[in-house]
């Protein structure tokens, strides 16, 4: 099967080393990429899946950017260019390679000591969501600050497990250390800044088509409730053919309610944003991976 960037079926990502130089060329010759997190086909490279398996060299890529870069004086720098991700992979894999139990909260001198809660029917509720194997970042962003600081109060633990079996891409240094980045356990500590489930949609994909193909359930609902199908009528609700709580499940918890309760867990003598001031994990990172 070659790669056809119109194929939106679920076996879009075709593995082997030519597939991966093939995709390679040709997102190098998007001269202005532009990328959306609720795009319907995927907005970014979507090259992590073949680095991770070898399948194209990440020093092979970061010449032919390189080469690229040497010609144009127009293009962005470290951290947020493609060299800069390169760089993330990196930096990443270095920690990762001498921090003691670095895919786990206890025992990892990088990551804040956090209370999580066990909700097994709120982990399951997260989990189901599956389909071609692959997220756009600023999605996995958002699904993982729902997860753990932002709503359920669950362990970035279980959320790293789901990703591991779940996405073509998933790296082990990779996928540790943006979980603990994601739930401020580690590399990032801004606790309030979280991702809105509803507004963060209606900023980036108005209209929900990102929600109408992946959860058909909810397709045929106006727009206007298309990001919080619950507070629709009831007759608007028969009318899309889905009747929440019977066709589909309610929410699980109201974001604007626990959210405040998050805050007031962080911010306790038990919480990470008091207990992060003494941890190991306040230290530069530059300094603790020089010491190993």
């Amino acid at each position: 099967m070659v790669l056809n960037e119109d194929d939106c079926g679920p076996n879009i990502f075709p593995g082997g080393e030519t597939e991966g130089l093939k995709r390679m060329e040709i997102m190098l010759k998007r001269t202005k990429p532009k990328t959306e997190p609720n795009s319907i086909q995927p907005s970014t490279t979507v090259l992590s899946p073949y680095i991770k398996f070898g399948c194209l060299s990440a020093r092979t890529f970061y010449h032919r950017l390189q080469e690229i870069y040497s010609h144009s004086k127009k293009h962005s720098m470290p951290p947020v260019s493609l060299h800069g991700q390169l760089l993330w992979r990196e930096f990443f894999y270095t920690v990762g390679s001498v921090t003691p139990n670095f895919d786990k909260m206890e025992g990892n001198p990088v990551c804040t000591q956090v209370p999580w809660q066990h909700n097994p029917d709120h982990l399951e509720a997260w989990k189901m969501l599956r389909q071609e194997g692959w997220i756009h970042h600023l999605g996995r962003h958002a699904v993982a600050c729902f997860l753990t600081r932002g709503d359920l109060w669950i362990s970035w633990e279980e959320g790293q497990k789901v990703f591991e079996e779940l996405l073509l891409d998933a790296d082990w240094s990779l996928n540790a250390g943006n979980w603990m980045w994601l739930s401020a356990s580690a590399f990032f500590h801004q606790y309030f800044r979280v991702y809105s489930p509803i507004e963060f949609g209606k900023k980036t994909d108005k209209d929900g088509s990102y929600i109408r193909k992946y959860i058909p359930a909810l397709k045929n609902f106006p727009t206007q409730y298309i990001y919080e199908p619950w507070k629709a009528p009831l007759k608007a609700q028969e009318k899309a053919g889905c009747v929440i709580g019977k066709d589909y499940p309610k929410p699980i918890v109201d974001h604007n309610e626990v959210l405040k309760t998050q805050k007031r867990k962080a911010k306790s003598d038990d919480g990470p944003q008091k207990k992060k001031k003494n941890s190991a994990n306040n230290k530069k990172m530059t300094d603790y991976v020089a010491k190993k």
